[in-house]
């Protein structure tokens, strides 16, 4: 067993440290580059693509090999990929219906990044169980021991990093529409990181004390992920009435969706 005030610090710093800089990285280059926005949602779905194929295994796949032989925790799993995905959709939806006229500044607002960043975050309630859990029941003496050495805390604190560009994408799109100065983009950076990483420390006190089956909450992050795809998917291939998507524009874009599902393709490799 490693002392849990131990186990927590290091799982913390291990999240929060990686998705801060993931995040100030993005907006730094964003404002270096003014790189079209499109080409950011572009990456961002890319990453998605293996996130939701990752988030979706660690939740057994929703136990699609037993068929239709339903038991609870099947059911369970099923009913959670569902709320995982209407839930943030019914809020979306309720907060646009209470302003109809403003829809579009929804769209680029504050609020939005912060529901994005909640439903990326709801996975890492199941991650920090299972670390929780593999803290207070190791034998070996360090934390990075317990989670196969060096290779899983490079996977885990790069997952961390590019998973944090998706919500940016979204931030610095709805910053760029807003016009919003550098410095309140600073200061907005920090609760749209906590939204993301606070789900992560959570699971890790409540999995260190308390048994939990963490599938379940990998199956409420993917049906989220969903959620997350439909704010991504959007922006892409929209196009102002004087600009049209040629095949140039078409390729730039799928080359930048690749590269995101590469790159977390590429942290993943590290567990093996």
């Amino acid at each position: 067993m490693i002392e849990f005030g131990i186990s927590f610090i290091e799982f913390v710093l291990a999240t929060f440290a990686p998705i801060y800089v993931g995040m100030f990285t993005l907006v730094a280059l964003s404002r270096a580059t003014q790189i079209r926005t499109r080409y950011f949602f572009a990456y961002a779905l890319g990453l998605l693509f293996w996130f939701f194929f990752d988030t979706l295994n660690d939740a057994v796949q929703l136990d699609v090999n037993q068929g239709y032989n339903l038991d609870p925790g099947h059911i369970a799993l099923i009913t959670l990929f569902l709320t995982g995905f209407l839930l943030f959709t019914l809020v979306v939806c309720a907060l646009l219906s209470k302003s109809p006229n403003s829809g579009a500044r929804f769209e680029t607002s504050l609020p939005l990044v912060i529901l994005v960043a909640l439903a990326m975050g709801i996975h890492g309630i199941g991650e920090g169980i299972s670390f929780g859990g593999l803290a207070a029941g190791t034998q070996a003496s360090s934390v990075l021991d317990a989670i196969g050495g060096i290779g899983g805390g490079i996977a885990y604190v790069f997952h961390k990093l590019l998973e944090s560009t998706i919500v940016i994408v979204v931030f610095i799109a709805a910053t760029r529409s807003n016009g919003l100065p550098l410095h309140r983009q600073l200061w907005q950076i920090i609760p749209v990181g906590l939204a993301f990483a606070i789900p992560s420390a959570v699971g890790e006190v409540v999995g260190y004390f308390v048994p939990v089956d963490s599938s379940w909450f990998y199956a409420l992050g993917a049906g989220a992920t969903l959620f997350v795809v439909l704010q991504v998917v959007r922006p892409i291939f929209a196009t102002e009435r004087t600009e049209e998507l040629t095949y140039r524009e078409y390729g730039k874009i799928s080359i930048a969706m690749i590269l995101g599902f590469l790159l977390l393709y590429a942290a993943a490799l590290f567990h093996s």
